[in-house]
């Protein structure tokens, strides 16, 4: 008993440390690099595709290296490998500065790249969570991952900003990228002490420690599936509404990422330590959201829930149409972050309740492209409706879509809704 349980604690000690180093290198890059690109004087359409373009290389690369990996039985090293390739991207951004051209273009891809692995990795890396981690341990281990994170990351962004705007431009972003990638050297060792029962441990002889994970499942010989077959959907009218719901919302809730930045770096002149701050007004928000929101799941259900915060964020573009001050933009970020935090916390066990138990995995993948093709052209959209109308009316619009959208997650919910859907689908003879 002793041996199991100290493979699951040496696990959890891991996981937790790799957690606090990924939200330094994190937190060390993310935050800064919309400010960035103003000090490289991007264009309206630069910060759209700042948006867009890691949005586009995600849906290239993250399918095919997802079954790619999946053909490997020892991954961990695999991953290890991306992490660095990934967190090398930290280490890239310092050159941008210093080209003579196309900085802006540098920087795009760069971000690109990095967001196409690091998408990657999150499959692996979840994938690798329900292995090791056994189900009655993961909402605390989790919970106190992400509580460590997140009091990290809220105090290495502060630090950082107040660092970048000392040293100045370019030295300073270079100092901070570079201790980022420092601490993915140290995220990525600490993923590679993790013990992996499909890997680490001899399969033709178990051992205690085996059973404190959770083993997976092999496939028996001779069961692959035609490579067609792989990719049937048959999820149920539940699923079908909800992603089409959702893709409505995404688009307008992420049509408005661009101009966010803009308005915050450009027009408000935000420094790199009111950034930091802005960040860690959006993180405080978050942190506390989590109780309440899954208060409100356990009370009314996940489906009102998504409703709920999905429409509590959509009336974040209309109080934008006032943004006298970064003090203002914070408030907003706070509220923004409370909200944002339901939603994804919601919208994922949603999807847990909506999808059948086989086929899961790849239904939660053909929603995620759903959003990351979303992610493409909304925030070209968003930049183009800025630059053609006012910016109390472009928000408004946005505003609106959001709210659309939200509704549709609660028109879902209604009984004579779905069940018209359903006589609709019975008279084409589609799967329900």
């Amino acid at each position: 008993m002793e041996a199991k349980y100290k493979v699951l604690r040496d696990n959890i000690h891991h996981n937790l440390w790799n957690g606090v180093f990924w939200a330094i290198g994190f937190n060390l890059v993310t935050p800064f690099i919309g400010v960035l690109a103003a000090r490289l004087n991007a264009t309206n359409s630069e910060y759209a595709l700042l948006s867009s373009v890691p949005a586009l290389l995600t849906i290239l690369v993250t399918l095919p290296a997802a079954l790619i990996l999946g053909r490997f039985r020892k991954q961990k090293r695999i991953v290890a490998g991306l992490i660095l390739l990934c967190r090398f991207f930290y280490f890239l951004l310092i050159f941008v500065p210093l080209l003579p051209v196309s900085k802006v273009m540098a920087l795009i891809w760069l971000v690109g790249l990095y967001n196409a692995t690091n998408t990657i990795i999150a499959v692996a890396y979840q994938s690798i969570m329900g292995e090791i981690i056994p189900l009655s341990y993961r909402n605390k281990v989790f919970a106190q991952r992400n509580m460590w994170t997140g009091v990290c990351g809220m105090i290495v962004a502060l630090v950082a900003g107040w660092g970048i705007d000392r040293l100045g431009y370019p030295l300073g972003y270079q100092l901070a990228f570079t201790v980022g990638f420092i601490a993915a050297l140290a995220e990525t060792w600490y993923f590679t002490r993790l013990k992996i029962p499909s890997e680490d441990i001899d399969p033709a002889a178990p051992t205690e420690a085996a059973s404190a994970v959770i083993a997976p499942t092999a496939q028996p010989s001779g069961s692959r599936r035609p490579w067609i077959g792989r990719f049937q959907m048959n999820y149920g009218l539940p699923y079908y509404l909800f992603c089409g719901s959702a893709v409505i919302y995404l688009f307008a809730w992420q049509a408005a990422w661009p101009i966010f930045t803009k308005i915050k770096v450009d027009t408000l002149q935000a420094t790199n330590m009111m950034i930091s701050i802005d960040a860690i007004a959006g993180s405080v928000g978050s942190l506390i959201a989590f109780r309440p929101w899954a208060a409100l799941a356990d009370r009314r259900g996940n489906g009102f829930t998504v409703f709920g915060s999905a429409f509590s964020l959509a009336l974040s573009p209309f109080l934008w149409i006032y943004a006298p001050n970064m003090i203002w933009i914070c408030f907003y970020d706070f509220l923004g972050g409370f909200s944002t935090a339901g939603l994804t916390q919601a919208i994922f066990n949603r999807l847990l309740e909506i999808v059948p138990e086989q086929g899961r995995q790849r239904a939660i993948a053909i929603y995620t492209t759903l959003s990351q093709v979303s992610a493409v052209f909304a925030p070209i959209a968003g930049m183009a409706l800025y630059a053609s109308v006012s910016y109390a009316t472009c928000m408004s619009i946005l505003g609106i879509g959001r709210v659309f959208g939200a509704v549709c997650f609660l028109i879902i919910l209604v009984p004579a809704v779905t069940g018209w859907f359903a006589h609709r689908q019975r008279q084409k003879g589609l799967p329900r």
